[in-house]
């Protein structure tokens, strides 16, 4: 889904990020273009080895993307996994806090903050909560997800 041609399927739901760092690439989820409570954190990536510190980059690119149903194993609870990311499977929304929760997962929390002078998303499992709530129907198999920087 992301960078095929034709139109775009309308999203469900949208994640904004709002910064690309070294330390994560943090977002927001809107619905209907209205923030909706949580907010993200992915691991981000250096560009190459010589900018180890520098511009940052994700592996979610900008795009519109399938999300389908799925058990985060590790976790022991059921989620979403960002479908049709070239190159990359298991992309999952899950709970966690900093980037090192993840390796290129979408984390959820409820706000932004400081865990262990780390920058991270807190509050989880409530984000977590709000983000199911927002998906709807606890059985829904799939939904659209826009992937896009602020602009």
């Amino acid at each position: 889904m992301g960078g095929s041609a034709g139109p775009e399927p309308r999203a469900d739901l949208e994640l904004v990020r709002v910064s690309v760092a070294p330390d994560g690439a943090f977002g927001v989820i809107l619905a209907e273009g209205v923030p909706a409570g949580p907010v993200t954190l992915e691991r981000s990536y250096p560009i190459d080895d010589a900018h180890p510190r520098g511009a940052s980059f994700v592996k979610i690119p900008a795009g519109h993307y399938l999300c389908r149903r799925t058990r985060y194993h590790a976790g022991g609870y059921d989620t979403y996994e960002v479908t049709g990311v070239e190159g990359h499977s298991r992309l999952l929304f899950h709970r966690g806090n900093t980037e090192r929760d993840s390796e290129g997962c979408i984390l959820l929390g409820q706000r932004f903050g400081l865990d262990r002078g780390r920058p991270a998303v807190l509050e989880s499992a409530l984000g977590f909560a709000v983000f199911l709530r927002l998906v709807g129907d606890r059985h829904r198999q799939s939904f659209n997800l826009g992937v896009r920087a602020v602009s």
